[in-house]
């Protein structure tokens, strides 16, 4: 196999700084310098390596996409034939699988995607394909369940996930991981299967 040539390795160690910059300082306050100092290089190579800011941002955008992409669809190979909402949870809300710096670059790319048609775009579909696949693992556990009643518990489940680790620069996100996990468990107890009515003429009188 061949080496990584030097420009991908810098702009590996760009991006990867890019990203810890955005925790800390989110994405306005992440700026080129600040980027240069974490990464250990100097402003003008940042520059030569990845372009302006708005560069920058996009390749964050796509590398940050297609992790997210390959790690999901590792999770959605083991999806278990029955109890699909308990593996959800498990994958959302355990400490284990708790990345939040993962989650603030979303949730920063996700606000500046208002000001950016392009990534505004990129990011509409990477929350379709997230909520969607959240409401089909459900739709395994309740295959009567109504498609609005399905939609309104996966948005309130995603909702959870990405506000408990936003909670990461207060410190927060123990204290109630186990709180989120259980609103998480209890919206999807509203999930009753429909009572199969028999007809009236097949009831034995």
């Amino acid at each position: 196999m061949a080496r990584p040539s030097k420009k991908e390795e810098r702009t590996e160690e760009i991006l990867q700084a890019f990203r810890r910059c955005i925790a800390i300082y989110g994405l306005e306050g992440s700026t080129l310098e600040r980027i240069a100092e974490e990464a250990g290089l100097k402003r003008s190579l940042v520059r030569h390596f990845v372009g302006n800011r708005e560069d920058l941002v996009e390749k964050l955008a796509e590398r940050v996409i297609k992790e997210s992409d390959a790690q999901w669809s590792i999770f959605l190979a083991y999806l278990p034939p029955t109890d699909t909402s308990t593996y959800l949870l498990d994958g959302l809300f355990d400490k284990q699988h708790s990345d939040p710096e993962y989650v603030l670059v979303i949730e920063s790319l996700i606000f500046a995607a208002g000001r950016d048609d392009v990534l505004r775009e990129k990011m509409q579909r990477w929350m379709k394909r997230f909520t969607d696949d959240v409401t089909a693992i459900l739709r395994q556990d309740f295959p009567l369940a109504d498609d609005n009643e399905l939609a309104a518990i996966s948005f309130g489940i995603i909702s959870l996930y990405f506000n408990l680790d936003s909670l990461a620069p207060l410190a927060m996100s123990d204290i109630y991981r186990q709180p989120a996990r259980e609103a998480a468990e209890r919206l999807i107890q509203t999930l009753k299967q429909p009572t199969l009515i028999r007809p009236a003429h097949s009831q034995t009188h």
